[in-house]
């Protein structure tokens, strides 16, 4: 598969923006390092791949001493998730930040009601 530029995560993430509603100018710069991340995150995947895909690699320290260490292209594609994560969540891409950014965009579905409030009914306390 041909890797995509940043240019081509700009223009998807700003259409997923567009799609759910929260695109916005000022959101530009936001749009940018989110792509940049996740150039980032297909670089350090295909180096994860490359070297084997393994969880643990060897990492022999200044004593000259050979122990396991968690793959350095695994840590960085972990933090490159969350932060990533993080941005999507500041552009209302997540069900959750959708739904605290722009409450019309999810009135489409039923909200369905909570077993309390089906159980108590029409009931109301009288002080």
């Amino acid at each position: 598969m041909k890797p995509t530029t940043t240019k081509g995560f700009r223009d998807k993430i700003r259409k997923a923006c567009e799609g759910v509603g929260t695109y916005k100018p000022e959101f530009e710069g936001l749009i940018w390092r989110l792509a940049e991340i996740y150039v980032r995150m297909q670089h350090a995947r295909a180096e994860f791949e490359r070297t084997g895909s393994k969880t643990f690699v060897a990492y022999t320290n200044k004593a000259g001493a050979t122990n396991p260490a968690k793959n350095p292209y695994l840590q960085e594609l972990d933090f490159l998730q969350k932060t990533a994560l993080e941005m999507e969540r500041e552009l209302g891409l997540t069900p959750a930040s959708l739904r605290k950014i722009n409450e019309a965009a999810m009135l489409a579905a039923p909200a369905e009601e909570d077993a309390l409030s089906a159980a108590l009914g029409a009931l109301r306390l009288i002080g």
